[in-house]
């Protein structure tokens, strides 16, 4: 049987035009021979780390030839970066470790590369004070960005499937962490789940200020009329969030690395995505607004 796009995604809604039309079918192209293999899907994201730290490091050398090396690593790390996805789910391998360690790369390959950038901008473009500056608040703001893209996902992908989709709920990684724990599981695991529970954490705290009902929300039944309105409501939104993803990122930061000139990418991702953002949150809770409230009874 030949493996489709729609088998390995989880909603055309949740993805943002380029990952949805260019990302996802070179992703499955990989994806498709490798399923067949006895590659996990951590070895998957383990290739694309190191691809990015490889970005990095062209990024620090910083000759013309070398960025445009970066830049092809940078876009390889991306495509990787949702290849490990298709084939836990194609070998029906997903659990919270896999998306902590997903995660966990994610974050180093941001760090390395905007440390890169930084350090390319203090040797080529402008005072390191300024560079620092900008890169400090370009990866805040990516950090806030992602998760507040990460929640609405989940929680969207939660109502769709009537509760099957719990991918990033704090109290499963804290029951997965505690299990490790109690098995002595290698140091790296347990260190990673310690993480990406501490995260979770603070995306909570995150939601709960920028919009509590929505934060309340996620605690209630999912049953059908509820996740089918929930859905109606909650699509547009969702195609906004979607360009706060991890994807969009790469790209950007993939070009800027091409060009050299990561100070626009880092001036793009404080000022337009950051407005992008603040508009999602508006709009988000005013659809929230129409929601039910914790007990299933009408807003």
């Amino acid at each position: 049987m030949s493996i489709q796009l729609r088998d390995v995604i989880k909603s055309p809604d949740v993805e943002d035009p380029v990952n949805l039309h260019v990302h996802r079918p070179l992703q499955l192209l990989l994806a498709r021979p490798l399923v067949r293999t006895p590659i996990t899907p951590n070895q998957v994201t383990l290739l694309s780390l190191l691809a990015g730290l490889g970005s990095a490091a062209c990024i620090v050398i910083g000759t013309p030839v070398s960025l445009l090396c970066g830049a092809l690593l940078l876009f390889s790390s991306a495509i990787l970066d949702g290849v490990d996805g298709m084939i836990a789910r194609l070998k029906k391998t997903s659990s919270e470790a896999g998306h902590a360690i997903d995660g966990a790369s994610d974050y180093a390959v941001n760090v390395a590369t905007t440390l890169a950038a930084v350090y390319y901008l203090a040797e080529h473009r402008m005072p390191l004070a300024m560079a620092a500056a900008l890169g400090l608040l370009a990866h805040v703001a990516w950090a806030h960005h992602l998760m507040l893209y990460d929640f609405h996902c989940a929680m969207y992908l939660r109502f769709l499937t009537g509760g099957r989709h719990s991918g990033g709920d704090r109290a499963r990684a804290a029951e997965t962490l505690a299990r490790l724990r109690e098995r002595r599981a290698p140091l790296f695991q347990r260190a990673v789940m310690t993480v990406f529970v501490w995260q979770l954490g603070n995306r909570e705290t995150l939601i709960r200020r920028v919009n509590p009902r929505a934060a309340r929300l996620a605690e209630i039944p999912v049953t059908g009329p509820v996740a089918d309105a929930y859905v109606a409501a909650h699509r547009a939104p969702m195609r906004l969030w979607a360009l706060l993803g991890n994807a969009p990122h790469m790209d950007l930061m993939a070009l800027a690395t091409a060009l050299g000139r990561f100070e626009i990418y880092f001036v793009l991702r404080i000022v337009l995505f950051t407005a992008l953002g603040v508009g999602a949150a508006l709009w988000e809770r005013r659809v929230t607004r129409s929601d039910v409230d914790p007990e299933g009874a009408p807003a």
